[in-house]
């Protein structure tokens, strides 16, 4: 066991994510919506920076692809999903335009989505998605189109990171050896100019997370804590 963590350390590379995010973690009533970092253990609590999340829209889908809409409610670090389904999925597309050219990034329009559990017929119905391929194969999707190039996040079960880039066919490989709860990020950057709210932006930054379980593999040890306070 000693020798894969060893081995697998080497394979995974650890590093810092670059923004925020959501992601879903599916239970036996329903699904929780989390904002923050999973590599980092951090899950912003209301009151604070979970209330920045003010409009999210959030469905259930069945195993046919049906999707009907879920009630959310407000905890203190997430917001409870509603409905037992084959899979959960949350869209935040509500977020003003905000300046970020100190930041480099131009102004942006950031919008959040995030899936948990895949419908039987791998129905895509978020304009950033994940769709499942067979083992370990996924296929990047961007409003219904294999995106190619686009760097994907995989955080295991104890926080590791190792990142991939999807080939021309917008298919990456990812390893997860772990048996446990995997983060899969994507970030895509848009560059198309548009207006939401009367606020003109020149890029759309889209986060798009999809969570899953691996029942079977090595035991994965114990979740590794940031080795720095985060902001």
């Amino acid at each position: 066991m000693k020798k894969l963590t060893i081995a697998m350390a080497a394979l995974l590379a650890c590093g810092a994510a670059q923004a925020h995010y959501l992601w879903l973690e599916s239970g036996e009533a329903g699904a929780k919506l989390y904002f923050g970092e999973a590599e980092a253990l951090l899950k912003e609590p209301s009151p604070g920076k979970l209330d920045n999340i003010k409009g999210p829209q959030a469905f259930v889908v069945d195993a046919g692809g049906k999707q009907s809409a879920a009630v959310m409610t407000r905890a203190a670090d997430h917001i409870a999903v509603s409905g037992k389904a084959a899979s959960h999925v949350v869209a935040e597309e509500s977020l003003e335009v905000r300046d970020l050219q100190k930041h480099g990034l131009g102004i942006a329009k950031t919008n959040y989505y995030a899936r948990s559990g895949q419908p039987a017929n791998g129905a895509s119905v978020l304009p950033l998605d994940v769709q499942a391929q067979e083992a370990d194969s996924f296929t990047v999707l961007y409003r219904g189109q294999p995106l190619k190039g686009a760097k994907l996040e995989v955080i295991a079960p104890n926080t590791w990171i190792q990142e991939h880039t999807t080939d021309a066919r917008g298919v990456v490989r990812i390893n997860a050896p772990w048996r446990g709860q995997y983060v899969l990020h994507v970030l895509h950057v848009d560059k198309t100019p548009g207006e939401f709210g009367n606020a003109k932006f020149d890029n759309v930054r889209s986060h798009f997370t999809y969570t899953f379980v691996r029942s079977e593999g090595a035991d994965p040890g114990p979740a590794v804590p940031p080795k720095h306070p985060m902001e």
